[in-house]
């Protein structure tokens, strides 16, 4: 049973104090208890949105985790971890227990630990979602827009969470394969565990679609949002609608190439560029390191008044952390698992704040967290406090702009659209700004594309990207005998098991 404290001051909100009890199933075979009657919890206004901001918690659960031992929100950030370990950002430790992830040669633990952690706690998230979404329908009797602003946010929440798991389990997914296995579509509250009710995965296509309609169907209500405050970078707004779809439509399309899918990639990637909410792209080339990834101080909240305008949806260090930290914990400051490639450093030009590393300024993002811990060993200062009190980006302009520019590139070749976006992002962290490119630059337009799938890289390392875009464009991993079927996850085996064959393991693992 999952016992909830929902405190409003965390998210700034004014301060309602009680205790949410409610329990949905992670595995398939334990059925939720519901200790609370549905009736009287999405009647009301305020412990409607109580259940909401529980469906945003186990959304930040499932991705970015918490510190090993923390209360029952540790899962360790497994998601991101597997999105970057086994790429070029990372160097695994060979005594390390994410050495499996590099090479998909994984044991019985690996299925019962971060496989299923994985698996578990994003369905977990799906089923509070599904629970808000069936509820207030049902029981609802407050403010119609604001039921219908509720709703509208657990399903952006599920949509995130579909994607979630079919960029790790979904067979095909990201090589063009609609036929491919996707995942077990779950669209009502999970009723526990039945052999004759066992659901069979869906398709890579359906689970697309279904992510698809959730936004679109998000979208008529979700709020503008604005990039005035922390508190509204925590929730989904029509910004973070739009962004998300740009990544659904560039992830369905790429390796097939598309052309439908790139140009909806960059519609929707404009319709966040163009906005006037004041979510906006800063030129300042302090900008990361002042501003979107701020070193936390232990146990307090970021200054929401100087936190980047660019950033659209947060996992943030709450002042309660202690209960409600997210993050990836000491992992990368300690380096004690994993630690910065050098060849990677290496990428990152002179001057260049994100990446290189000059010891007369000791500003950039890549340098040597823990003096005592590898001390030696490069780490990411995106994740800068050895504490666990770590803001986590899911979504951002930087993303929006790149996907444009690659998405324009493949539609139209050599452009001066997807070159001026990418100047944008290549320049920035520049305190003297290098020559802007242009399309002499490029030989062809795949050079444009490589070009910016590098820039891609440098300014999205560490956040939970690498891995999915090293799979949509056909490119290696770390370890280049790692072949397409084995790039993402199996399923975990227990569920396989207690499915009775219902459920088909992904086909590089049968």
């Amino acid at each position: 049973m999952t016992k909830l404290m929902i405190m409003k001051k965390i998210l700034n909100f004014i301060v309602i104090a009680f205790t949410l009890t409610i329990t949905f199933s992670c595995n398939l075979d334990l059925a939720p208890e519901n200790v609370i009657v549905d009736e009287i919890t999405y009647k009301d206004s305020s412990t409607a949105e109580a259940a909401l901001i529980g469906a945003y918690t186990r959304l930040n659960a499932s991705i970015s985790g918490a510190p090993t031992g923390v209360n029952n929100y540790a899962n360790s950030g497994y998601f991101i971890l597997f999105s970057e370990i086994g790429t070029p950002t990372l160097t695994v430790r060979s005594n390390s227990s994410f050495v499996n992830m590099v090479t998909s040669q994984y044991n019985s633990s690996d299925h019962d630990g971060f496989i299923q952690s994985i698996w578990g706690t994003t369905y977990n998230a799906i089923d509070y979602a599904n629970n808000v979404i069936a509820n207030i329908e049902k029981y609802g009797h407050y403010s119609t827009s604001a039921m219908k602003r509720h709703i509208a946010e657990a399903k952006f929440i599920r949509a995130y969470e579909y994607l979630v798991l079919l960029q790790a389990y979904g067979d095909g997914a990201l090589t063009g394969d609609m036929n491919g296995l996707g995942v077990i579509m779950r669209l009502k509250p999970y009723d526990g565990y039945n052999p004759k009710d066992i659901q069979a995965r869906v398709t890579v296509g359906e689970t697309y679609n279904q992510i698809i309609t959730d936004l679109n169907e998000a979208l008529n209500d979700l709020p503008n949002g604005t990039a005035n405050t922390l508190v509204s970078r925590t929730r989904a707004s029509k910004t973070a609608a739009f962004a998300l779809l740009s990544r659904v439509y560039l992830y369905r399309g790429t390796y097939k190439n598309d052309l439908q899918d790139m140009q909806m990639a960059a519609n929707y990637a404009d319709s966040v560029i163009n906005n006037t909410k004041g979510f906006n792209f800063s030129t300042s080339y302090t900008e990361h390191a002042n501003n979107m990834f701020p070193l936390n101080s232990t146990g307090t909240e970021t200054n929401s008044t100087n936190y980047s305008s660019e950033v659209i949806l947060l996992s943030p260090c709450y002042s309660s952390a202690n209960n409600y930290s997210n993050g990836l914990g000491s992992y990368f400051y300690n380096k004690s698992y994993f630690y910065v490639d050098l060849d990677f450093a290496g990428i990152y030009a002179a001057g260049d704040r994100r990446g290189y590393i000059d010891p007369a300024t000791a500003t950039s993002l890549l340098w040597y967290g823990s003096s005592t811990s590898n001390p030696n060993d490069l780490t990411s200062y995106k994740y800068n406090n050895g504490g666990g009190y770590n803001n986590v980006i899911y979504l951002r302009v930087s993303e929006a702009k790149l996907t444009k520019a690659e998405a324009l590139a493949r539609i139209n070749g050599i452009n001066d659209v997807s070159i001026a976006q990418l100047n944008d992002i290549r320049r920035r962290p520049f305190s003297t700004k290098p020559a802007a490119l242009t399309a002499a630059d490029f030989a062809t337009p795949q050079a444009l594309i490589d070009e910016i799938l590098l820039e891609r890289m440098k300014e999205l390392a560490f956040e939970g990207h690498t891995r999915w875009d090293l799979i949509r464009t056909g490119r290696a991993l770390r370890d280049p005998s790692v072949t397409n079927d084995r790039k993402i996850l199996p399923i975990p085996n227990y569920d396989i098991n207690i499915s009775y064959g219902v459920i088909i393991q992904n086909k590089g693992y049968r």
